[in-house]
This record gives structure tokens, C-alpha cells and sequence, in this order.
């Protein structure tokens, strides 16, 4: 696109909002026209944040502005129905995942976008130096042909600050929709392919805190996908909001690759990647530089340069996700995913 790039903010249901609001205050050829959002605290914040007018709904800052692009980090069970609603009118969307939370809303989005690359999910975990670094350790056959991929991802819940949405099964979606979508498409970018299996389970055991709210909510304390890979690994990530509250970090995020040659250890939360052979000692691999998660979005639309994380990859992942939460309600039946 030529000229500066005019994006709408819409919602800041979740901290993550700060991922584009950062990276537009660092540049100058993205603008903010205007924001939305439903609660008019949050919608009062974004406009003294931004100095752009308000809206408390989308088809409303539509019908004002012509913009080329909008952020989409509303309740998670809206996203769907937002993205398409842009997509329809041609409107590229940066999006928090999870982006869909049930394949319904999923497969009406992938019917608006209609083969268009109109969606970048902020999957940044891809942009990490410790990632970026396990990717070439891959490429380069450190460790050999990958076996196994394990991930875990503990999660601080702080009951009494969820919001709640979060406790409405239809704007959330579960812990699987949710919390696996970073690993999956993590994991896939890692090895490669194009179809194979998934299968959930999801802990009947609430999470810390849960039965001290009023409404007697439910809230899973834990989860596990299975993921296999036709020709490829199997990947097992498991989540919860189980890291214990008193721990200095909100999560102790990590994923082990196991290859022929050897292994590699990524500890997310300490920024290392570690790395042993058969050949070679326990070792600390060096780190290239990170990149911040909006960044390869609005390079595309200000600059052209081909998405870093595709509308398809992000679909895939959101899809595979939807699938695993599907599959752990129906008794962990293994579901077909491509």
C-alpha cells in the first residue's frame, strides 16, 4: 500500500491490544483512526491513549471511516464475527488469538475471507529469540529428524480478576481453544505438514480460586492436545492455570525437541535454548535478536513484505485448537485435522 496505512483499534478486551498501540507509536507510516470498544471505560482509555474518536460499535466507526486495516482484540468469542464482518468489506485484520473459539464461526470466517490473506494472528511466539534460534538448529539438522515435540504452559489465573466473559463457555471457548494455539502453530512451523490427527482431554479440576466466586462457576485447571503429523512427529502440549501465584513469572513456558542426533530445550520464561547431541555437551545456544509481535503485520501493509505468520497458518492453528477442545469433549476421540 503507498501512503501512510490508517488502522482501527478495535477492543482492548485483553492486554495484547498494547502489541499494536506499541508498535504504531513507533512508527510513521501507520496511523490510528479510531478505536471501538463496547465498555466505555476501556473505550475512553483508547481514545485519551490514542487521540482518535470512539466507538461503541464496529459497523458505526465503519460508517465514518475508510481505514485499510483494524487490530481485533475483543472478547474471544467475538473475533470471529469481527474479522469477517472486515474481511467482507476487504479489510486486512491484525488479530490476538485465539481468533475463532468454535469451528462454526471459524469455517463463516473462512467463507468471508474467501481464499484472501486478509488475517495476520499475532502468534508471537515466532518471534522470539529463543525460537528463532531453535529453527535453524532444526534446519541445519543439530539434532537430527524430529521424533518429538512436548510443550508446556503454565498459566497464573488470579480467579478474582478474570473478567466475566471469560466464564461463559460461548465467549471463551475452553482451555484447549485458548491456551494450545501458540504451540500448535509453533510446532508446525517447526516440521512442516499438512494434515494428521488431534486429540483433548480437559481436567474436570477447577482452577485455583474458581470456588470462591459467586454463580458456582466452572473453570478447567488444566488441559492436554495430541498432536500428530502425518509422515512427522507427534506433539504433546499440555496447559493449565495452575502456575503457582507466588512465582516471579506468570508462566514457566517451555517445549522440549527431540531428534535422531540429539535434543533442544527451550525455556521460554528464561529466554534459553538449550542444546545436547550425541556428540556434543549440554550447551547454551547463542540467540539472534526477537522481533516484536506487530511488527511483520504492518510491515506487510506499509511496506509488502509477504506475511511472516500466513492467513492460512494462522487458520490451521485456530482450526486445530477448535478441534482439540472438540475432541476432549467427546471423550478424547482423535479428530482428522488438514
Amino acid at each position: 500500500m503507498a501512503g501512510r496505512i490508517e488502522i482501527a483499534v478495535i477492543g482492548a478486551a485483553h492486554q495484547h491490544v498494547d502489541y499494536v498501540l506499541d508498535e504504531v507509536a513507533r512508527r510513521d507510516d501507520v496511523a490510528i483512526a479510531a478505536v471501538v470498544e463496547h465498555d466505555p471505560a476501556r473505550r475512553a482509555a483508547l481514545e485519551q491513549r490514542t487521540g482518535a474518536p470512539g466507538y461503541a460499535e464496529v459497523e458505526a466507526m465503519l460508517a465514518r471511516h475508510r481505514i485499510d486495516a483494524a487490530s481485533v482484540v475483543t472478547e474471544f468469542g467475538a473475533r470471529a464475527g469481527i474479522v469477517a464482518t472486515l474481511a467482507r468489506r476487504g479489510i486486512f485484520a491484525i488479530v490476538d488469538k485465539p481468533l475463532a473459539v468454535t469451528r462454526a464461526g471459524l469455517d463463516a470466517l473462512e467463507a468471508a475471507l474467501a481464499g484472501r490473506p486478509l488475517v495476520a494472528l499475532m502468534l508471537e511466539k515466532r518471534f522470539y529469540p529463543v525460537t528463532l534460534a531453535l529453527r535453524g538448529v532444526i534446519a541445519d539438522g543439530v539434532i537430527g529428524e524430529i521424533v518429538t515435540i512436548h510443550a508446556t504452559g503454565p498459566h497464573k489465573f488470579y480467579a478474582a480478576r478474570r473478567p466475566d466473559w471469560m466464564f461463559d463457555a460461548g465467549q471463551y471457548g475452553g482451555i484447549l481453544a485458548d491456551l494450545t494455539v501458540h504451540d500448535v502453530d509453533l510446532a508446525l512451523w517447526l516440521v512442516g505438514g499438512t494434515r494428521g490427527t488431534v486429540s483433548g482431554w480437559v481436567s474436570a479440576v477447577d482452577a485455583p480460586g474458581v470456588g470462591t466466586l459467586p454463580g458456582n462457576r466452572r473453570f478447567p485447571s488444566a488441559g492436554r492436545a495430541i498432536l500428530t503429523v502425518a509422515g512427522g512427529p507427534q506433539v504433546a502440549i499440555e496447559v493449565d492455570w495452575l502456575q503457582p501465584e507466588a512465582s516471579p513469572r506468570h508462566g514457566d513456558y517451555a517445549m522440549r525437541i527431540t531428534g535422531t542426533r540429539g535434543r533442544a530445550d527451550v525455556l521460554f520464561a528464561e529466554d534459553k535454548l538449550l542444546v545436547e547431541t550425541h556428540d556434543t555437551p549440554l550447551r547454551d545456544w547463542p540467540l539472534p535478536s526477537g522481533e516484536p509481535p506487530a511488527r511483520f503485520a504492518l510491515d506487510h501493509l506499509a511496506k509488502g513484505v509477504p506475511l511472516a505468520v500466513s492467513t492460512a497458518d494462522a487458520l490451521r492453528a485456530t482450526r486445530i485448537a477448535i478441534l482439540a477442545q472438540e475432541s476432549a469433549a467427546a471423550g478424547g476421540k482423535a479428530l482428522e485435522w488438514a
